[in-house]
C-alpha cells in the first residue's frame, strides 16, 4: 500500500464500515481494519453492477501501534461491549472517532470510552449489504449518503468521503438530523424484521399506515429532545422510504436472518426511553419494542 498523509482504522467490517473504508481508500488514505474475523487485504465493492477493489491492511493493536488520524466505529450498538477493550488505546486528541451507528446517543455513549478524542456521529443514508467478508453491495437512497455535524474535524472527513465518491451533507443541527433518521429506523427496521420481508413491504398501504403511526407518536418525543421536526417531516420520511430499492433488507432484518442480536434497543428503545424521560406516552412503540424483544428471544433460543 502506498503511503498517504492520513490514516484510518475501521472497527466493524460489516456493510456500512466497508463502504466508509472503501471511500477513504479511494481518497488515498491508508486504511486498516481491526478485529475482522476473516483477515482482509482488500475491499470489493459493487454498485449498479460495477465492481471496484481497494487495498486495506490488518491493524495489529499489539505490534508497532501508531494511532491513526481516524477511528471508525461501525459496529452496531448491541456489539459495543465486544470491542470496548480496544478503544482506550486510540484515545488521544490526534485521533478523531467517527461513530457510524444508528441511534441518537452516539456522543453520550462513547464519551465513556474517549476523554481526549473528538467524537463525530455519522448518519448513514445508503443501503449496503455484505455478501461475503470484505465484499459489499452499495445502493444509494435519496440525495445524501452520509451526514456529519458542522465541526472542525468533520470538514476533513467530508472532503475525504466526497473524494471517495460519497455524497456528504454537513449540518448545523445534528440533533434534528439524528431524529429524522430515527423516524425512518423505528418504522422500516421493526416492520421489516417483524414481517420477515424486505423493504418493499413498506409500499403496502397498511404497513405504510403503521409506519406513519409509529413516527407520529415519536414526534412530540423528538421535539422534547430538541429536534425541530414537524408532521411534514413524517410524510417526507415516508416518501424517502418509498425510494428504497424494494429488494433491500434493513439492518434489523439482516440480523434476524443471521440469527444474531439486533439493535432494537437503540432504535425503538430510544424512543420509549426518551418518552419516559419527558412523561410522553409511547404505547405503539412500546408494543413494537415488546414484540421485537419477544421475537428475538425466541429466535436466539432456537
Amino acid at each position: 500500500m502506498t503511503s498517504s498523509r492520513y490514516s484510518a482504522t475501521l472497527i466493524g467490517a460489516g456493510s456500512v464500515g466497508l463502504v466508509l473504508a472503501a471511500s477513504l481508500a479511494k481518497a488515498n488514505w491508508d486504511v486498516s481494519i481491526l478485529g475482522a474475523r476473516t483477515p482482509l487485504d482488500k475491499i470489493s465493492m459493487q454498485e449498479n453492477g460495477i465492481f471496484s477493489q481497494y487495498s486495506v491492511m490488518k491493524f495489529n493493536i499489539h505490534q508497532n501501534f501508531k494511532p491513526p488520524n481516524l477511528l471508525i466505529i461501525a459496529v452496531k450498538s448491541q456489539q459495543i461491549d465486544t470491542v470496548s477493550h480496544w478503544l482506550s488505546a486510540f484515545d488521544g486528541k490526534n485521533t478523531t472517532v467517527l461513530v457510524a451507528q444508528n441511534g441518537i446517543d452516539q456522543r453520550q455513549i462513547f464519551q465513556n470510552y474517549f476523554s481526549d478524542s473528538p467524537i463525530i456521529p455519522a448518519i448513514i443514508y445508503f443501503n449496503a449489504q455484505r455478501d461475503n467478508p470484505g465484499s459489499v453491495n452499495l445502493r444509494r437512497i435519496g440525495h445524501q449518503d452520509v451526514c456529519l455535524p458542522q465541526q472542525e474535524q468533520a470538514h476533513l472527513l467530508a472532503s475525504a468521503f466526497s473524494t471517495g465518491g460519497l455524497r456528504v451533507l454537513l449540518t448545523e443541527d445534528i440533533q434534528t438530523r439524528l431524529w429524522l433518521k430515527l423516524l425512518a429506523n423505528i418504522s422500516v427496521n421493526p416492520l421489516t424484521a417483524l414481517t420477515g420481508q424486505p423493504t418493499g413491504i413498506m409500499h403496502r398501504s397498511d404497513i405504510a399506515d403503521s409506519a406513519r403511526a409509529l413516527m407520529l407518536e415519536a414526534l412530540p418525543v423528538a421535539r422534547a429532545e430538541g429536534a425541530d421536526i414537524t408532521v411534514q417531516d413524517v410524510e417526507d420520511t415516508l416518501t424517502w422510504i418509498s425510494t428504497i430499492p424494494p429488494e433491500s433488507r434493513s439492518s434489523m432484518l439482516q440480523d434476524k436472518q443471521a440469527m444474531v442480536p439486533s439493535e432494537y434497543q437503540a432504535l425503538t428503545g430510544a424512543v420509549v426511553r426518551a418518552g419516559a424521560r419527558h412523561n410522553i406516552p409511547t404505547p405503539l412503540n412500546k408494543l413494537v419494542l415488546s414484540l421485537l424483544a419477544g421475537s428475538e428471544a425466541e429466535l436466539l433460543r432456537n
